[in-house]
């Protein structure tokens, strides 16, 4: 019905409306904002199809490996094509891509729980209006899990096309299988893949579905083949079970092209998955154990234990998204240890729930499809996210869960169906039922309405993650960062230290922490924390230029020159280093060294301001006034308002109307 689609799109449409006035943040800042793949005068499409989500190389050893490459064209060409680097228009795609999702998901539940029905417009409402997508819909990296979405649902509704192709016709004579649909199906599904690597798991479901809309085939096929040999016309109790000899010819064709079906669609599967890994060229995501402590811990026990709380705390987030964060990391969930911790017991609940879903599909004929189509778009697509299959770098993303609510919503509508039918008779039960339904979608919208303002900023999204997990020292330390970006120095200090306090072993907090006692001109500090921070060999690199540049200010030159060229030999592509290294080299007069590392940093980044004036500034000292007019001029290109090079562009003037000094000249 036109009606429940306008309802759908309207509803879902307002309540991500005030999304739109959020910036880019959080992950936002990697995926679009430094991300030279979304230019086209940057990256060619070519090269964009050999990187990772976040524009690195594929072959780097040091990739995520999120090989998400139609995301990123959606960023390319319909965001930065038409609007840069406006955030407005990304937030825009994202909500329309969500109302498309939500009038997919809309068409399936028709399948499941009839055309037109109000359960089907209900779960369709709730996965549109459920406050735990506010991370895909409102952060603007988050289109991978919407996108991704739109694809699985049309990979599903074109596999149902191909099974029930015979529906409605001579099933005796008819073919059984539209292939045509079976190969659109597997396209959308390499789409789905495309866009972010969980969309595999549809091929799962539409297996599924296959299975379960052939129910009755497999089994009197397989009662058929228990009872081989039985002459089942002379036994009525063989007759009623595995039925007449035609309906046994009958139940065995369509039980045969359920089984092409699914061996066209496995061995697809099997190329596209291989196609997949080969993209890893060899070499897997590298994740800290600090992040996920129960991934890498050595008891199989505590693993099996804290994993299982964990897809519990998943399952109340659906259910009850009262708390989100957008890292659940660092102190968010603790490990379960004993078998006599209390939450096992959300564990064995869990469990025990999908275990009885599972008993209602194999007993019960009525609902059967609707039922087992949510139980597998809960259970299938969250699996990649289980950690079971491939190690993961998380505790808990609200993020996986958006294609999983899908089958959240449909066994929820699914429950409220049959609280309905039992109430059969008495109005006010069915009125409270009804009344139920709009209270939960009232309260879901109010709750997902206000989590989109904690998306407006980093400052505001990191400051609601402390509150909601005030345990979490990884997000309590970007929330001091941006605490000190906001200039609110004292407050980012407190922050800081309560991170210390909660986890001293996190390489992070002495790094920030070091970088705010440098800007505040507390030197000797700030060296404190710098050294407790290069003991982290994950932090060894990325600190030795700031302890090096302490070093430098303090008159420390020969340590620091050390430590500059020791991170050279780390990492050769940092321009800062390089240009650190030089004022040091220039100071000590050391002019021809030091030039030849300014043009190293300018190699690295030809952009690079300070360069550019740094080395007109040395040219300046050496003498060599057209080779200080040149860069300082390269330096007013880049940035007209670069105080420093004009006044040293006024300098250059001034030396060669008057006549250098003699200290000045260089032999």
């Amino acid at each position: 019905m036109w009606l429940h689609r306008s309802v759908v799109f309207a509803v879902t449409f307002a309540v991500y409306i005030n999304s739109l006035k959020c910036g880019f943040v959080f992950d936002d800042h990697r995926g679009i904002l430094t991300n030279d793949d979304l230019d086209p005068k940057k990256t060619t499409v070519w090269d964009l199809l050999q990187h990772d989500f976040w524009g690195g190389a594929m072959s780097r050893v040091e990739s995520h490996k999120s090989y998400r490459p139609l995301t990123v064209l959606t960023y390319r060409y319909l965001n930065y094509h038409f609007s840069e680097l406006r955030p407005y228009t990304y937030h825009l795609v994202n909500v329309l891509m969500h109302c498309a999702a939500s009038l997919l998901f809309l068409g399936l539940s028709e399948r499941a729980l009839g055309k037109g029905s109000q359960w089907a417009c209900f779960a369709a409402l709730l996965f549109g209006v459920h406050s735990v997508h506010t991370e895909a819909v409102a952060s603007v990296v988050g289109r991978a899990e919407s996108l991704s979405c739109i694809f699985f649902l049309l990979a599903i509704l074109a596999y149902l096309r191909a099974v029930s192709f015979g529906c409605g016709r001579s099933l005796r004579t008819s073919p059984m299988t539209n292939w045509r649909y079976v190969a659109l199906s597997i396209c959308f599904t390499v789409c789905s893949v495309l866009s972010k690597e969980q969309g595999v798991t549809a091929v799962g479901v539409c297996v599924v579905c296959d299975v379960l809309l052939n129910w009755g085939s497999f089994v009197k096929w397989v009662a058929a083949a228990g009872k081989r040999g039985v002459d089942v016309t002379k036994n009525a109790a063989d007759v009623e079970t595995i039925g007449s000899d035609e309906e046994v010819k009958l139940s065995r064709r369509m039980g045969n092209a359920a089984l092409k079906r699914i061996g066209v669609v496995a061995a697809t599967t099997g190329l596209l998955l291989y196609f997949r890994m080969s993209m890893n060229y060899g070499t897997q995501p590298i994740f800290k154990p600090e992040e996920m402590k129960a991934a890498f811990h050595p008891d199989i026990t505590v693993r099996a234990l804290s994993f299982s709380n964990i897809y519990a705390l998943n399952a109340w987030l659906l259910l009850a998204p009262s708390s989100l964060c957008c890292d659940w990391t660092l102190g968010s969930v603790p490990l379960v240890t004993s078998l006599w911790d209390s939450r096992n017991t959300w564990s064995i609940v869990l469990y025990g729930i999908l275990v009885a879903i599972v008993i209602c599909v194999v007993k019960f004929k009525q609902d059967r499809f609707a039922i087992g189509l949510g139980t597998s778009l809960l259970v299938i697509p969250f699996l990649p996210s289980t950690g079971v299959l491939l190690r993961v770098g998380f505790v808990i993303a609200e993020r996986v869960l958006y294609t999983p609510s899908l089958g959240f919503c449909l066994l929820v509508a699914m429950g409220f169906k049959r609280l309905f039918i039992l109430a059969s008779g008495r109005k006010a039960l069915q009125q409270a039922v009804i009344a139920t339904m709009l209270y939960t979608l009232v309260v879901m919208s109010v709750k997902t309405v206000d989590r989109n303002k904690d998306w407006e900023s980093d400052l505001t999204l990191f400051e609601s993650g402390v509150k909601v997990i005030p345990e979490n020292v990884k997000i309590r330390n970007n929330y001091a960062m941006e605490l000190k970006s906001a200039g609110r120095l004292d407050e980012a200090r407190l922050q800081y230290q309560r991170s210390l306090e909660l986890d001293p072993d996190y390489g992070e907090i002495y790094f920030n922490y070091g970088n705010l006692l440098y800007d505040t001109g507390n030197l000797s500090e700030a060296a404190i924390y710098f050294e407790r921070a290069i003991k982290f060999p994950y932090m060894y690199a990325k600190t030795l230029n700031n302890l090096a540049t302490i070093y430098y200010r303090q008159g420390r030159y020969k340590e620091a020159e050390s430590r500059f060229r020791e991170s050279l030999q780390l990492a050769t592509d940092q321009a800062t280093t390089y240009n650190n290294l030089a004022s040091l080299l220039g100071e000590l007069k050391r002019f021809s060294e030091s030039e030849e590392m300014f043009r190293k940093a300018l190699e690295v980044n030809p952009t690079y301001v300070e360069g550019h004036f740094n080395l007109g500034t040395l040219y300046v000292q050496m003498g060599r006034l057209d080779d200080a007019e040149v860069s300082l001029q390269h330096a007013l290109r880049l940035n007209p308002n670069h105080r420093g090079a004009i006044n040293n562009l006024d300098v250059v003037h001034y030396y060669r109307k008057n006549g250098l000094p003699t200290s000045n000249n260089v032999p």
